[in-house]
């Protein structure tokens, strides 16, 4: 018995060895037995090797080291010979009767059958996703053999011929080559452009002259441009551009169909030389076939419907119908204000159909998070509408907990996390969301003193806001101006304990802030109302001493370690072209916020007074603060970028002391910044580091806050190899530094002309980042190249038997990250 299970053993080891040294021994190529290899292009001039590139749907398997060895290949094929597919066709059978059955069960009770709907919505996916993709070993570890297969390069080819035909390219040829290397053939696509087709003459042929008159008015909004490049997709934008256009001016019946072109194929033409070819393009405009003179549709009525929680049936509930501005709201089970629904609603009875309004009104419903869903549809009568929208919605009270990995922003000191949250939605029945936030980390960075000490920081905060889905002010007419922009209003109340070896500090903050989107790439944030109450409960006694010693340079630094009182207003304007999801492209990032200090107490003197009488003794700021941060992102791949970066903020204090709030000041150095220095130590200019020296012999040096920050940031990202998610490269350099704008600061703090450019700090390096598409781990590994402090070039002296040892006068800085750093 024991022999027979260790040759079965044998067996099973063996398979799988050679699964992984990835076999493949048939010699024919057209029976799909070699490895498909990479995919090059050569000859294309105008279209880029990343656009055919996404032509080609098959990947070629990941490999060892660039070996032609496969050993998720391997892994998948030794699942194989555990799955059985046929059982877990049956377990989804099984799974959906259970479904059934219990469902019968409990056909009165509506929250137990919420109950088992979300239960058995798992099990369901998860019995599904074993049929379609394997087993664990074929599904998470394994990966499907891809083959090279003729046919399949054939069509791979008619692709890109129709592609560069629907560039402009009429007379483009595309050919192949296949090159056989260790079991895989690699294929080489041969482009022949030729020449390039430009549009000419470009003639609208409309016979309704309301609608010529449309098209006229929006000419310059026409995706059809003479003297460019032919390109098919043009077309259909300007399909679409059509359509739009006129169903937003009441013509319901108008779709893209009725929009049909006539090119003129201008070969003999004068103009055509050997360059290019030209073509005139009729674009004709028609008429739906049933309306001869098109009219205009009008909203005849709108009802609103709140559905029973999905899959649950009407016969439950029993429903309730209230009217508000023309409109029929029906609710069944939960309730919400007509009066707040009525600013999300834009389709108004006796106005004309606008496909505008219809889709801002479901745009604004989903952003409530209220809904799982909202469907519209439309009933028409002659020229009339009927328009009914449904929605489901969402569970009213949410519970989630994560742990994780925390970076805090510029500092990049890592540490683990745990988060708990707890929603309640629709609080007042106005759509309202209360949500109270419990965090707590800790932040250990070996290594960061002397001695192999560990720096250690700890942190826990509890944050609680209530969130309106509209502004909170008192004219009326502007709340409704404002509702296509997503309005919020956010009223929030918090606590924050930090604990580091150098201070224990608190934090008590209430705040209320506005924010709006004019556009889904544009947001704006104001903030009238940001109070904060901070106290540092505790110093160690050598960072008072360095507090002190600061002091007596004309420092005023040990001020803003005072109980403190910190009111501002702040306004932030953020537009991002960037996508979260979907394949990168061409964007850029800009941030902009401004802060003003203290402006209460211009407004309001005897308001300090009346604060001291209840808090005490504290310290107050007045100050102005601003930060500039710009992104440019480049696609250079289907899986590579190249990204650069700005970030700038500067802040002047004018109240008492000139003395700045210490969570105002600007840092440089850490993950997100220059990630050759440690966290938050760089500058200020060329002035030394801050050490503290203690009397354990554990040096630590101290945070170095400036006024002014100028920083920089060039990044290449590439994709490096799959497994179990994308592995991803990264090299960069950054440059940059922050100043002293004080009078009273040392020389070498300040920033002055004549030394502007020797105290910009650079640094360059690489990094490893793994993509697991919700979750991204990130290693930076930074080194200095110019260190402003020593004023001199340091590449030279990194030592490779002492990488990161933090006491050179160089090293390798590890930064590990959560996401990416910009």
């Amino acid at each position: 018995m024991n022999i027979s299970c260790r040759v079965t053993y044998f067996g099973y080891f063996f398979l799988f060895f050679l699964g992984v040294t990835g076999c493949a021994r048939k010699t024919s190529t057209s029976t799909g037995q070699y490895f498909l290899g990479t995919s090059t292009f050569k000859g294309n001039k105008v279209i880029s090797d990343s656009d055919l590139d996404a032509l080609i749907p098959q990947r070629p398997n990941s490999r060892f080291l660039s070996l032609p060895i496969f050993p998720k290949v391997g892994i998948y094929q030794f699942g194989e010979l555990f799955y059985k597919k046929e059982e877990k066709q049956r377990k989804v059978i099984e799974v959906t009767q259970n479904y059934q059955k219990e469902s019968r069960l409990h056909e009165n009770n509506v929250r137990q059958l919420e109950k088992i709907q979300r239960r058995y919505a798992k099990k369901l996916a998860r019995a599904q996703k074993r049929v379609d993709e394997g087993n664990f070993w074929m599904r998470v570890l394994g990966e499907a053999p891809v083959y090279y297969i003729r046919s399949e390069v054939v069509k791979n080819a008619e692709k890109m011929q129709k592609y560069l035909y629907n560039n402009g390219f009429f007379q483009s040829s595309v050919t192949f080559k296949n090159d056989t290397t260790f079991k895989r053939i690699q294929v080489k696509y041969f482009i022949d452009e030729n020449r390039p087709t430009i549009l000419d003459n470009i003639n609208y042929q409309v016979r309704n002259q309301m609608i010529d008159s449309l098209l006229k008015s929006s000419s310059k909004d026409a995706v059809l441009i003479s003297k460019k490049r032919y390109d098919g997709d043009a077309f259909e934008e300007e399909r679409v551009r059509i359509e739009t256009l006129l169903r937003n001016q009441g013509y319901f019946g108008f779709s893209r169909q009725n929009v049909s072109f006539l090119i003129n194929d201008t070969i003999t033409k004068p103009k055509t030389d050997s360059i290019f070819r030209t073509v005139d393009v009729n674009v004709n405009v028609s008429l739906p076939a049933k309306e001869k003179n098109p009219v205009p549709y009008t909203i005849e009525s709108v009802r609103f419907e709140v559905l029973p929680p999905a899959g649950l049936p009407d016969s439950l509930f029993k429903k309730d119908t209230v009217y508000s501005q023309g409109i029929q709201y029906i609710f069944a089970d939960k309730k919400f204000a007509p009066r707040i629904l009525d600013t999300k609603i834009v389709v108004r009875p006796g106005q004309l159909y606008s496909q505008k309004n219809e889709r801002d009104t479901q745009r604004q419903l989903s952003l409530t998070d209220q809904f799982r869903f909202v469907n519209y549809s439309f009933d028409s009568t002659g020229h009339n509408l009927k328009v009914h929208y449904q929605a489901v919605p969402l569970e009213k009270y949410q519970v989630s907990a994560d742990v994780g990995l925390n970076v805090i922003q510029l500092q990049g000191a890592p540490g683990p996390f745990a988060n708990l949250s707890y929603k309640i939605r629709n609080v007042f029945n106005g759509l309202e969301n209360f949500e109270a936030n419990l965090r707590g980390g800790i932040e250990l960075v070996p290594g960061f003193v002397e001695n192999n000490g560990i720096y250690r920081s700890q942190e826990i905060g509890l944050n609680t806001s209530l969130t309106f889905p509209r502004l909170l002010i008192p004219v009326h007419s502007f709340q409704r101006k404002s509702a296509l922009y997503n309005p919020r209003t956010q009223i929030g109340l918090g606590y924050n304990y930090v604990e580091r070896p150098e201070y224990t500090r608190t934090n008590v903050k209430v705040a209320m802030s506005y924010s709006w989107q004019p556009t889904a790439k544009t947001l704006w944030t104001l903030s009238f109302i940001d109070l904060n109450i901070l106290n540092t409960t505790k110093k160690s006694t050598d960072f008072q001493i360095l507090l002190d010693t600061l002091f007596d340079q004309g420092n005023n630094l040990k001020y803003s370690f005072q109980p403190s009182f910190v009111s501002d207003v702040n306004l932030t304007f953020v537009h991002n072209t960037n996508s979260i999801i979907g394949p990168q492209k061409n964007a850029h990032y800009l941030r902009v916020a401004l802060e003003s200090g203290g402006t209460t107490l211009n407004i309001l003197p005897g308001q300090q007074r009346w604060i001291q009488d209840i808090f005490g003794e504290l310290q107050f700021y007045k100050y102005l603060r601003a930060n500039i941060d710009y992104r440019r992102y480049w696609p250079t791949g289907r899986r590579s970028s190249f990204i650069a970066r700005v970030n700038s903020g500067a802040i002047y204090s004018y109240g008492s002391g000139n003395v700045t709030p210490y969570e105002k000041y600007f840092f440089a150095g850490g993950s997100n910044s220059l990630r050759a220095w440690l966290p938050r130590r760089l500058g200020p200019g060329s002035a030394a580091p801050r050490v503290i020296s203690s009397s354990t012999s554990s040096n630590l040096t101290f945070e170095a806050p400036g006024d002014l920050l100028l920083e920089g940031n060039l990044e290449w990202r590439g994709h490096l190899a799959k497994f179990f998610g994308d592995i991803n490269y990264a090299l960069f350099i950054d440059a940059g530094n922050v100043w002293s704008l004080s009078k009273s600061a040392p020389e070498a703090q300040k920033l002055k002309p004549d030394t502007f450019l020797k105290e910009i700090a650079v640094g360059t390096g690489f990094g490893i980042r793994y993509d697991l598409s919700f979750f991204i781990l990130r290693f930076d590994f930074g080194t200095k190249i110019y260190d402003p402090y020593t004023n001199k070039f340091v590449l030279d002296k990194l030592e490779f038997n002492k990488l990161f040892n933090r006491r050179q006068e160089n090293f390798l800085n590890v930064n590990l990250g959560v996401g990416y750093p910009f």
